[in-house]
């Protein structure tokens, strides 16, 4: 019986099984769990994506003070 496919980090190039790859919510990079950032109770590519998953853009807090 052949072997499943794994997917491949997009950060490192290793291929994991596919239970062991994380798709980041932001910008939907494939990572592995060695490379992935869990941040707020989700897995992120990097931490760049989760804080701004969590804290937004500058451009979002101005476009709330100017309602």
């Amino acid at each position: 019986m052949p072997e499943p496919r794994g997917l491949e980090c997009s950060r490192c190039g290793r291929r994991a099984p596919t239970v062991a790859i994380s798709t980041c919510p932001m910008c939907f990079t494939v990572v592995c769990q060695k490379c992935a950032h869990f941040a707020y109770g989700r897995t992120f590519c990097s931490s760049r994506c989760g804080e701004y998953f969590f804290h937004g853009d500058a451009d979002d807090e101005n476009d709330l003070s100017e309602s």
